[in-house]
């Protein structure tokens, strides 16, 4: 058993503080009401190869906010979790993606954050164990600034000599118009590491037109003028009527945000994601149509082009996908894709198909794939994207509510490559108040 010693460490007393200044600071404060809002998810997740034994991990997550409703003054927001991997080798592991206290009101031109955020929409820099103070200049627009420490979510403890620190402008506008541009820095000791603007954008025109992107433009004088750039992306869909839309997106640079799509996932396990980048490329840009004559029937068809620059590696995928929407009326919903891979390195052609219907309280989904993706941790800690070829997976979930606060969802996948099956189940109940 893993001593309760590594339990309360530093991050854990972080919790456990800001508890404390809330519950303290509503003390004088309940005639107005104590607002609280949670969610609880149990998981145990199953994995049994032919030639292994089984891994099985239990995982606690608590999600809770707090103290005054968003943007009425005072609130805190946790979102931690706790897993525990059993069998003889079995360890304990904290990991704390969200433990802030926040300020904010309609009435208060002053904001702020103090804890452990993640700063992705704001700033770019992903997590920041620290503090974020800005100023509302009128109603749509704020600045401000933000400075802390490189936390490890995964590792429940701090490189003190890791740093980041940061100057924002923000624009939040009607109709869920966003602009955001902020200067980073980020140095571990006195070494400036990166030096860098960051903006994102989210633009909608009306139904019409939509666009976001992001960009990461370096300031180092060390880096050459060619690689100032080091990051873009765009993704915009056009709405050329009810029945025709196109979306066409453009990714240059860093390429997969590891960092933030590790949180995600670790977030929302999942037994098999088919929508995993699976390459590391420098530049993608691609396009789908989209047709939809009646209400159930949607076609695409799609032009994907991936580079390695770097490598001279230049891979082409077609895509064509099909769905429909409560088949012949029986609340039956049919999804299929099918990918044609070619190029100097390109994957083997590949397939999905998914079938789910509901009935009443029951939801019910059933796929297959030719392929497996997935994340696995180097032995040097590092993420990296796996692909699977020709690995037959099916697999199947049901979703049950229990009641108003309560359900429970059951995933199963069988997979086998050259007679080498695995078996994979996941447990997960949810309760939320």
């Amino acid at each position: 058993m893993v001593s309760m010693r590594k339990m309360f460490n530093m991050k854990a007393w972080l919790l456990f503080i800001c508890v404390l200044y809330c519950w303290g600071h509503m003390a004088g404060e309940t005639d107005k009401g104590f607002f609280f809002r949670g969610a609880f998810y149990q998981d145990w997740m199953g994995i049994k190869s032919e030639d292994s034994d089984l891994y099985h991990r239990l995982s606690s997550r608590l999600k809770l906010t707090l103290c005054n409703k968003p943007g009425n003054g005072w609130t805190i927001y946790m979102d931690i979790r706790n897993r525990y991997t059993l069998g003889d080798r079995g360890k304990n592991q904290l990991v704390i993606y969200d433990a802030r206290i926040s300020y904010d009101g309609l009435k208060s031109r002053l904001f702020l954050s103090l804890g452990q955020m993640n700063l992705y929409d704001t700033a770019g820099i992903g997590e920041l164990t620290g503090g974020v103070i800005g100023y509302k200049l009128n109603k749509y627009l704020s600045l401000g600034g933000y400075a802390g420490l490189e936390p490890d979510i995964y590792d429940t403890k701090w490189e003190t000599d890791y740093n980041k620190f940061g100057f924002f402008i923000r624009y939040i506008g009607t109709g869920a118009r966003q602009l955001s541009l902020s200067f980073n820095r980020v140095g571990f000791g006195n070494e400036t590491e990166r030096l860098f603007l960051y903006s994102s954008l989210l633009l909608p025109v009306q139904r019409v037109f939509v666009l976001y992107g992001n960009l990461e433009y370096e300031l180092d004088s060390k880096v050459n003028s060619e690689d100032r750039l080091s990051r873009l992306f765009l993704n915009a869909r056009v709405n050329l009527s009810k029945f025709i839309d196109i979306t066409a997106n453009f990714s240059s640079g860093r390429g997969l945000d590891y960092h933030r799509f590790l949180l995600e996932q670790s977030q929302d396990p999942s037994i098999q994601n088919n929508e995993i980048e699976r390459f590391y490329y420098n530049r993608t840009y691609g396009a789908r149509l989209s047709i939809k004559p009646t209400k159930s029937i949607r076609v695409f068809v799609g032009r994907r082009e991936s580079e390695l620059m770097d490598k001279g590696i230049k891979n082409h995928t077609t895509r064509f996908g099909l769905s429909l929407a409560n088949l012949l009326k029986t609340g039956i919903f049919l999804y299929g894709s099918y990918n044609m891979n070619r190029g100097d390195a390109s994957e083997s052609d590949s397939y999905y198909i998914s079938a789910s219907r509901r009935f009443g309280k029951l939801s019910w989904s059933l796929s297959f794939a030719n392929y497996y993706n997935g994340v696995r941790i180097s032995g040097d800690g590092i993420p990296e994207i796996f692909h699977l070829p020709d690995r037959q997976t099916i697999s199947t979930n049901f979703f049950l509510v229990l009641g108003r606060s309560l359900a429970l969802s059951l995933d199963y996948a069988y997979s086998a490559q050259e007679e080498n099956p695995e078996h994979q189940l996941f447990v997960r109940f949810i309760y939320r108040r």
